[in-house]
């Protein structure tokens, strides 16, 4: 039992350090964005020397993809919710907040797209988060797409993962224009596209005719 203790204090602690840098870099990242951060001022802030940070994470890349990892981490509890939850409703989906966090985090968008066109380099360490970020977000919205397509509300004959992708392709799109020109509402948008997406204006318009004629 002690040295089963023993082995895992350095492993805790290795997780706590990480941790830190990660929370301290996510909190320079939002006040003043990622191009600003430094890998002495995160080490500061983290309470460690800059060597024993870097023993840690070898880059400064490496730290911006902890801090992406983090803030994903830190909204992925509503937005799991808001997909898998009861509030998955026909005039409520997908969630406004996808589009509310893009605008109320515009630093940690910002940071995620820079990731995103770094990670097609597979050496680079954004490559791996990306590509499973990705993937889980295929996964996510194709379930959303299946659970209209059993309400009614998406055409039957869609392949789910196929529409998720576009969705996806669709979301990071669309964020991107918004961080140059936001003057256009990113929630209407994104909303706007998804459902054009899964052929939700097509099921509405057949679910009226079936009420017309159920009233001849």
């Amino acid at each position: 039992m002690e040295a089963t203790t023993r082995t895992r204090r350095p492993y805790a602690k290795t997780v706590e350090r990480r941790l830190a840098v990660a929370r301290a870099a996510l909190e320079i990242i939002l006040e003043k964005g990622h191009r600003a951060l430094t890998t002495a001022e995160v080490a500061s802030r983290a309470s460690m020397s800059e060597t024993a940070m870097l023993y840690h994470f070898p880059s400064r890349d490496h730290i911006l993809v902890a801090a992406m990892e983090l803030a994903d981490q830190d909204s992925r509890t509503l937005l799991t919710e808001e997909f898998q939850g009861s509030h998955a409703l026909r005039d409520e989906w997908p969630p406004p907040e996808l589009a509310r966090l893009s605008g109320e985090d515009a630093s940690v968008t910002r940071l995620f797209l820079a990731l995103s066109a770094e990670a097609v380099n597979p050496e680079h360490p954004a490559h791996t988060y990306l590509k499973d970020h990705r993937e889980n977000a295929v996964l996510e919205f194709a379930e959303g797409v299946k659970r209209r397509q059993a309400k009614g509300y998406a055409l039957p004959g869609l392949d789910p993962a196929s529409v998720a992708r576009q969705m996806v392709a669709l979301w990071s799109g669309l964020r991107m224009q918004w961080l140059v020109d936001p003057s256009f509402d990113l929630a209407t948008e994104v909303s706007q596209g998804f459902r054009a997406l899964t052929g939700q204006p097509v099921m509405d318009a057949k679910q009226k005719i079936g009420e017309l004629i159920s009233k001849i």
